[in-house]
């Protein structure tokens, strides 16, 4: 019988697996085409935090 063994990884490797699912999720975006407009996702934002006095 085979038995599989647990793979452990350290909080850095879990971070740069995580980081690097990210940045390939965006370049995949890029390439499809699913992209947002710069300004109006900055003016929503802005909208949102306009009047909280800060």
């Amino acid at each position: 019988m085979i038995t599989a063994e647990k793979v452990v990884f350290s909080p850095e490797e879990l971070a740069r697996m995580e980081i690097r699912n990210f940045v390939n999720e965006g370049l995949k975006d890029v390439q499809e085409g699913n992209l947002y407009n710069f300004d109006e996702v900055f003016d929503d934002i802005e909208s949102r935090y306009k009047d909280a006095g800060l």
